[in-house]
């Protein structure tokens, strides 16, 4: 039987219309990290969590998860911008004085995942229209690792390419928010996905393609020669969703290279033994490692 998380001390609020977050503990701390979970994820289904909120407690930090309508298993129709939308959303909320749980002063973004997509689109990408989003001061990546190549290891080559073309086939026609049959989607984490989103994200080069080994310089100067603040990269060193094939420290080392030196953080590094989400399955230290390292991090800001 699965374990089931215990009850959770903190106090849930709504950032706009039919959003919610959650912020861990009582601190009710002027600087907070926000954290961004993955596809499926939602509140505590990160297994280190309660750990870096007690970790962000003892520094005088408050950990905040945001819900997004993307959360669960709304990833399927949605899209980075409109994930980017409802982040500016809670940060604009925290850094207000006029909103119940506002007033915030440091703010900044940790994603999980393909959170680590909303982390760095949010970083490098302009907002809506152009428009200027409300300020972060850092952010945090933790599991940058490409959908794309992970769908390529849970589909066969044909079964893939089947369900690309039949994508393609809705969009052209002038549909790109018609849900794809299971057959074609089955393979990877169970939700429902439309045309737009399945392209964006089993496509080489797709929307939400940021972090695949095949990328080139040119690619990363788009997206992380963007960041114009201070960025940590905790890469897991033993990612299930990695192909055998991907050099994750060459990956790293990429990542690094695009980044300007003053905001690429020094301590950004291969989480030794750590899985995709340093779960159970992960080395022993590895929850420990990588919290900790966040930790170093956001002191230094």
């Amino acid at each position: 039987m699965t374990k089931l998380i215990g009850a959770t001390e903190g106090r849930l609020f709504e950032y706009a219309p039919r959003l919610m977050a959650f912020e861990y503990g009582s601190l009710n701390s002027a600087n907070v990290l926000i954290f961004i979970g993955g596809l499926g994820d939602g509140f505590l289904t990160v297994p280190y969590i309660p750990l870096l909120s007690s970790k962000l407690n003892a520094i005088g930090w408050s950990l905040i998860q945001i819900q997004l309508t993307s959360s669960y298993i709304g990833w399927g129709t949605g899209s980075l911008q409109r994930d980017d939308s409802e982040i500016a959303q809670l940060v604009d909320y925290l850094r207000s004085s006029s909103t119940a749980c506002g007033g915030r002063s440091k703010i900044g973004l940790m994603g999980h995942s393909t959170g680590c997509q909303n982390t760095l689109h949010y970083l490098s990408k302009p907002g809506a229209e152009n428009k200027t989003k409300p300020e972060i001061d850092f952010g945090i990546l933790q599991a940058s690792v490409s959908d794309r190549e992970a769908i390529t290891m849970l589909f066969p080559a044909d079964l893939l390419e089947k369900s690309i073309d039949y994508a393609q086939n809705l969009i052209q026609s002038g549909n790109p928010n018609e849900l794809m049959p299971l057959k074609y989607t089955a393979n990877f984490f169970p939700a429902p996905i439309n045309a737009s989103r399945w392209i964006s994200l089993a496509t080489e080069r797709g929307y939400d393609d940021f972090f695949s080994s095949y990328l080139n310089e040119t690619d990363f100067k788009s997206t992380f020669g963007n960041v114009k603040k201070p960025l940590l990269v905790l890469y897991s060193g033993s990612d299930e969703f990695v192909p055998d094939h991907v050099d994750k420290a060459g990956m790293l080392e990429k990542f690094s290279r695009a980044v300007s030196p003053e905001f690429w953080s020094p301590l950004s590094k291969l989480v030794v033994g750590g899985t995709h989400n340093l779960g159970p399955e992960s080395g022993p230290n590895a929850q420990e490692d990588a919290t900790s390292t966040a930790i170093e991090f956001i002191k230094s800001i």
